[in-house]
């Protein structure tokens, strides 16, 4: 028996565009790209909020999965909406409009099964939220994530959770953003070890991979081959879910498994991009359980 794990963030509605075209209403979010990365390794229980409007699409996009909803919030109001282009050239999506929805409704509460669940992945979200499902979880392993919406105004406090957690996953701007004197993500990245609870950084760098900062240094591991690169949404939070998951497969915390566990976060992405939205995704869970 693998360690379970409980996938606390978001779900969207994403109104994405890309040089391959465009796409509206596709059902996303931190939590459910998360939770599909993790899905072929280890039974996972969602922590989130959705409107009436989307809930069904969720559980269709989840059906037949090792993976708990007990900790889903259904809410009558719609769900979170995000219209956003990608840039192909400086690998960044630029938000056009943001629907909140249902958003600011939602106080996390646990299930039982996911509090005691010992791999727990905070998505990003205001540092509060991450600090109340903090306060309820007993994991041994926690990864984060955060945005520079967070990481600029709301340093302290994402500081505050991030000294909280075993694992940081971030991008080099989001990286950069939080250490803003830091001279690059190299620098900023190597000043976060052992602050707190943290033990490793995972530093985000789109097409050209990843990067693992831990106490031995730096690890920088390439993207995984994918034909051609379709949509780039959910591909960071892929990262941290396929990463978690093995983590949980294995039923190991340690920094020298966590070279591998990047790799296959790192695989995890590759099936994202592919195609728009969770389909690729989804497929290599459903092929793999």
């Amino acid at each position: 028996m693998s360690w379970e794990m409980t996938a606390a963030g978001t779900v969207h509605l994403d109104d994405i565009v890309t040089p391959h075209g465009r796409r509206a209403r596709q059902i996303g979010g931190s939590s459910l790209y998360c939770a599909l990365a993790a899905a072929p390794h280890a039974r996972v229980h969602v922590s989130t909020i959705v409107g009436e409007d989307a809930a069904a699409e969720l559980r269709r996009t989840l059906a037949g999965l090792p993976v708990e909803l007990g900790g889903v919030e259904v809410s009558p109001g719609p769900t979170f909406r995000w219209h956003a282009v990608h840039d192909f050239e400086r690998w960044v999506a630029v938000t056009v409009a943001e629907e909140p929805g249902c958003d600011p409704e939602w106080r996390p509460r646990l299930t039982p099964e996911a509090a005691r669940a010992p791999v727990l992945f905070l998505g990003s979200m205001r540092p509060s939220l991450q600090r109340d499902i903090l306060a309820q979880s007993s994991a041994r392993l926690i990864g984060v994530g955060s945005m520079t919406c967070f990481t600029g105004p709301e340093r302290d406090s994402v500081m505050e959770v991030v000294t909280s957690c075993d694992l940081l996953f971030l991008n080099r701007d989001e990286l950069t953003s939080l250490f803003p004197e830091a001279p690059g993500w190299e620098a900023a990245a190597l000043g976060l070890r052992g602050r707190g609870r943290l033990r490793a950084v995972v530093v985000k760098a789109g097409p050209s991979g990843a990067a693992l900062v831990t106490s031995s240094g730096i690890t920088e591991l390439p993207a995984a081959p994918v034909d051609e690169v379709i949509d780039p949404t959910g591909a960071g939070d892929a990262v941290a879910g396929g990463f978690l998951g093995l983590c949980a497969a294995a039923e190991r915390d340690d920094e020298e498994f966590f070279a591998a566990a990047l790799e296959e976060g790192l695989a995890r992405a590759a099936a994202a991009v592919a195609s728009f939205g969770t389909a690729g995704l989804r497929r290599m869970a459903v092929r793999a359980t």
